[in-house]
């Protein structure tokens, strides 16, 4: 009994090593049945592999940058004048147009000051009128006395005190007229003093639309402010800037003009289109890299300040240029290379070779080949096990050469 259960336990364990040897690929059994430990190179056993084609193909290097949107143009609103702030029209988010009113100050002491300098201004004007007056009088006086001097009708001395009176009429006009002036100015200037109590939205420069929206308030109503000190921030939201920073690696590959494209995960699925407007001409020494702007149209108001993006730029185009897919590059020895498949063999099997090149542009699925000029197809999958002039199996579909 025992040595029949013996005898089926050996054979079911017999029937199992011989699946398992049929079921190992070609190369793995050698003609005694046992496995090939592999001798000279390329004699072990043939490894199963993925290939792509070596082509050409016109392809594009992108760079990818991140970066934070800020406004298209921001500044602060600040009274030129201190003072209670009696009224503040607009707030956060309120759309300011061009010459706006957006405060009021307290504006008594402004107001009585412009009346203070209007009536000095009537007073000089006054004056202006009398020592007018008294010039006309004083010059027909002399106009007498020098007639009757040619006449020697008058005395010498009364002739100079005529001309004496005449002269000094005539410079109280003058004194008048710039104390008239002087008083002018004052009251224009007592009236600019009063206008500063009026808070207006202003701005120069071009581009960016005529409506600017409020972006912080800083001061509420009632509170006294001073002189240039802000009370809201005004900020253009139909132009935003994209503001990234570069390495002295992409520095030299970007230019002003250059078409980006900007996603934000607070818009996803969506993409917009910027231009780099601006690169500064210097790198920080701290961190070796330089400020990149990127101007973008936001008329649908899309995007906000504060949005954080990602950016990609095309930096170079090239035409008809020699990659291989990405996948096939390998590190082997300390050196970047591709395994390259040997055409000459048709079966299910094949060789390769270890090809160390040069590479250039990079992009997601493929990679230019600056050195050597290859042709045929490339292993894509598999590479740690393999070295030069290791077999390797092809899939049905590869066996074909392509």
């Amino acid at each position: 009994m025992i040595s029949k259960r013996l005898a089926t336990s050996l054979g079911v364990v017999a029937a199992f090593a011989v699946a398992v040897w049929l079921l190992l690929p070609d190369g793995d059994r050698d003609n005694r049945g046992g496995f090939d430990r592999g001798g000279a190179r390329g004699d072990g056993p043939a490894v199963a592999v993925e290939i792509g084609h070596v082509a050409r193909r016109d392809i594009t290097d992108v760079a990818f940058y991140t970066g934070t949107l800020q406004p298209g143009s921001q500044f602060m609103l600040a009274p030129k004048a201190g003072g209670r702030l009696r009224n503040l029209l607009v707030d956060i988010g309120d759309p300011v147009e061009q010459g706006e009113t957006i405060a009021q100050l307290d504006d008594e002491e402004f107001v009585q000051s412009v009346a203070e300098q209007r009536a000095a201004l009537d007073v000089a004007q006054a004056q202006l009128e009398d020592a007018e007056a008294q010039r006309q009088v004083r010059a027909r006086s002399f106009e007498r006395i020098s007639d009757l001097r040619r006449r020697n009708l008058a005395s010498e001395s009364e002739f100079d005190l005529a001309r004496s009176e005449a002269d000094a009429a005539a410079a109280n006009v003058r004194v008048a007229q710039a104390q008239v002036a002087q008083r002018q100015a004052a009251l224009r200037g007592a009236e600019v003093r009063l206008s500063y109590t009026r808070v207006r939205a202003e701005w120069n420069g071009h581009g960016g639309g005529a409506v600017r929206y409020v972006g912080e308030r800083f001061v509420d109503e009632g509170a006294n402010v001073a002189a240039n000190e802000p009370i809201i921030s005004v900020i253009d939201l139909d132009r935003l800037r994209a503001v990234t920073f570069v390495t002295d690696r992409d520095f030299a590959r970007l230019r002003v003009g250059q078409v980006t494209r900007i996603r934000s995960e607070a818009r996803p699925g969506e993409q917009f289109e910027g231009r780099v407007e601006r690169i500064a001409p210097l790198l920080r020494e701290d961190s070796r890299q330089a400020r990149v702007e990127i101007l973008i149209a936001n008329d649908d108001r899309r995007l906000s300040p504060g949005f954080f993006v990602n950016v990609e730029v095309d930096v170079e185009h090239l035409e008809d240029a020699l990659v291989v897919p990405r996948d096939a590059i390998a590190r082997q020895g300390g050196r970047t290379g591709v395994f390259l498949i040997d055409e000459d063999h048709e079966g299910s099997e094949a060789r390769v070779s270890w090809i160390p090149v040069v590479e250039g542009v990079r992009t997601d699925s493929h990679v230019q080949i600056l050195e050597p000029d290859i042709r045929g197809r490339v292993v894509t999958l598999g590479q740690h096990r393999l070295s030069d002039g290791s077999r390797v199996r092809l899939a049905p579909e590869d066996r074909i050469a392509g």
